[in-house]
């Protein structure tokens, strides 16, 4: 089996490598059918694919079909998957703002005799686009050109390119199947991988489409607006929202009449990963009931709403268009007593919120609903047996049932979960479409994730409930007065430990004991827009090969290093200002330092970084990019920040190509 490295798709070189990927995943689920046991063959894409025409091998993955090729090897019936073509350029060039048409008279780099360059090509002279193309040999010497700038633009495809590599889409110049190709000597074997993927295609229908969703749903790609959404931006800078009131961790209003709860955290995310945080700015308009949300939606109060229901036919009911799933919650079954004993004649439910009531008349059709104003009545006519039972969400069920009032109530969970989404109103397809673009770069559970805040919140205690819970230890105070008061006074303390260290933990890095990401962010959104102040550096700074350390060496290793570097930044920088770890291997820090200092602080940095040495990592390499505050007029800190990141990444370019280091598959 031939195994060419490539993010996301092949990763992990070396028998003792951990392998990862779309491709190394379809090889191994191929092989349970077949029956295979994989020696895998490595090397770069040029030199396996000469492999597999030479017949010293038996299978290639990620192949397009051409003519050239199908005289060459045996191509199975399934194909892997698809891929799109695109051009992109760096996210620092205008021509990223300027699209397709701006590419004439451009310089487009392509590996050589690929599919990739047939198909620029062809877009090329089919459509006199009048760029210049470049060739190259492979990936490692077009991409040193391309961050370079001696290219204005580069061919690659939608499964390659993450948003962290900077690179921006202009045009898409075609698409093709990839399959997993056999030796053309080798006709059994095609005829086991084609049993085996009839096998697969019948059991599970939709693997391939798992396998891109798994690995390839970060694509930069996706977060880039077409111009008809773009379009629809610029004439709506403002969108107005619409939420159920009352209705956490999903939505609300606290008590300075702000909204609250994940709709606020959802869309504030999906902006930033957008990057159209200039370009828009979000109304929120509070609704008492589902029914009056989804009204002020059609009749055009509002151009979307959270939380919709995610049912599809209701949705044309209702002339509404539904966004991609956000949040998926089980749903419980609240009741007292017995579940044996448990006979549902009548529900509670709270009055003008329909979202209960649908999920009762879908699965309870022949119940009595009675309904009460809030969720506290809801519970309590459980509580107290008028009613049999009541239907919560997860996150409602963990909020308020938490209170002492209804520790008596039992919950069951149900079979049929429930899905939350936007909506839109009938028509609005460019909103729609860049609300799924928003969701779809959603970190993973980004939305549960969020909930456990709101959550909280709702189970906040009372003077009463704090009484209930701890109702053994006021009764020892009757006898006991004097013990308990010190034992009183030892809880508050330890309450206040637990909040110091709570504090702590959420501003500091627990592997290396920096400021984190969450007290960078504060610091950025406290002065970040203010006037760079006098003698103030920024920089910027990235691990080079983490990755390939955790792989090669395992996790504690790529620890050690991490733990390396923040301890040579602690010692250089700490006396000028403060350092914090952002991300995995990304590291900020914000100091104050005479302008004659700064020449001898980097080097000073530089030799610790060189001079660092580990038990398992015998050398640290770290890339640097800084701003200092009078570099150019009108600075502030978000914008030295940014500058500052831009450098870095041009120092990260320059160790690539001076390391000879190919991040990118060559295909």
């Amino acid at each position: 089996m031939g195994y060419v490295q490539s993010t996301n798709f092949m990763e992990g070189i070396g028998d003792k490598a951990v392998k990862r990927g779309m491709a190394y995943d379809y090889i191994q689920r191929v092989s349970y059918y077949a029956n295979w046991h994989c020696i895998y063959v490595y090397g770069d894409w040029n030199t396996i694919l000469d492999k597999l025409y030479n017949g010293e091998i038996d299978l290639m993955a990620g192949v397009s079909k051409t003519p050239e090729r199908m005289e060459k090897v045996l191509f199975p019936d399934y194909p892997m998957g698809s891929e799109s073509y695109y051009i992109y350029v760096h996210a620092n060039n205008p021509l990223a703002n300027q699209g397709m048409a701006a590419l004439a008279g451009h310089t487009v780099s392509v590996n050589h005799n690929t599919l990739m360059e047939t198909i620029l090509r062809n877009w090329n002279d089919s459509e006199n686009h009048h760029v210049r193309i470049k060739t190259f040999s492979g990936n490692q010497s077009r991409y040193n050109d391309f961050y370079a700038g001696k290219t204005d633009a580069t061919v690659d495809t939608d499964n390659a390119v993450k948003p962290e590599d900077k690179m921006i889409p202009v045009a898409k110049i075609g698409q093709s199947e990839f399959y997993l190709a056999v030796n053309r000597q080798r006709p059994d074997i095609l005829k086991e991988l084609n049993t085996a993927l009839r096998k697969i295609n019948s059991t599970t229908p939709g693997f391939t489409n798992q396998l891109s969703n798994k690995y390839f749903s970060g694509l930069a790609v996706l977060a880039q607006l077409q111009n008809d959404e773009l379009a629809w931006l610029k004439y709506h800078p403002v969108i107005s929202v619409g939420y159920v009131d009352d209705y956490l961790p999903l939505s609300g209003t606290g008590n300075n009449g702000r909204p609250t709860g994940i709709i606020v955290d959802v869309l504030n995310e999906m902006v930033e990963e957008l990057k159209i945080q200039d370009k828009v700015q979000f109304k929120y308009v509070a609704f008492g009931s589902y029914e009056a949300m989804i009204q002020g939606l059609k009749n055009g109060a509002v151009d979307m709403v959270f939380p919709a229901n995610n049912d599809v036919d209701q949705a044309e009911r209702d002339d509404i268009f539904l966004t991609s799933e956000v949040i998926n919650a089980p749903m419980y079954l609240v009741y007292k007593g017995d579940y044996s004993d448990l006979q549902l004649r009548r529900m509670s439910a709270k009055r003008g919120n329909s979202i209960g009531d649908i999920y009762i008349r879908a699965h309870y059709p022949n119940v009595e609903l009675v309904y009460y104003d809030d969720i506290f009545e809801v519970l309590d006519a459980v509580k107290d047996g008028t009613v049999d039972g009541c239907i919560l969400n997860q996150f409602r069920k963990d909020g308020y049932l938490s209170h002492p009032d209804y520790w008596d109530l039992n919950t069951f969970m149900l079979k049929e979960t429930v899905s939350r989404c936007f909506a839109v109103k009938c028509g609005n397809n460019e909103l729609l479409s860049i609300l799924n673009r928003g969701i779809t770069n959603l970190p993973e559970d980004f939305g549960m994730n969020c909930t456990y805040t709101y959550t909280e919140k709702i189970s906040s205690m009372t003077i009463k409930d704090f009484f209930l819970q701890h109702i053994f230890i006021f009764t020892i105070v009757v006898v006991l007065i004097s013990t308990v008061f010190s034992g009183l006074v030892a809880y508050i303390i330890l309450i206040q430990r637990n909040k110091r260290r709570m504090a702590f933990l959420a501003h500091h890095d627990s592997l290396t004991g920096l400021l984190n990401r969450q007290s960078f962010d504060e610091v950025i959104d406290t002065g970040g827009a203010l006037p760079a102040t006098e003698n103030l550096v920024v920089i910027a700074m990235d691990l080079n090969g983490l990755k390939n350390v955790n792989d090669a060496l395992g996790h504690e290793a790529g620890d050690e290093l991490i733990k390396g570097a923040a301890d040579c930044m602690t010692r250089i920088l700490s006396p000028y200002g403060t350092v914090y770890r952002i991300g995995g291997d990304e590291f900020m820090s914000v100091l104050y330092a005479e302008p004659d200092q700064w020449p001898d602080i980097i080097q000073r940095l530089k030799e610790a970084f060189n001079g660092w040495k580990g038990e398992k990592v015998d050398k640290l390499s770290v890339s640097v990019g800084s701003v200092v505050f009078n570099e150019a007029e009108n600075l502030t800190m978000k914008k030295m920040v940014t500058m500052a990141d831009e450098r870095m990444y041009q120092d990260k370019a320059e160790y690539y190509r001076h390391s000879g280091a190919d991040r990118r598959k060559n295909r």
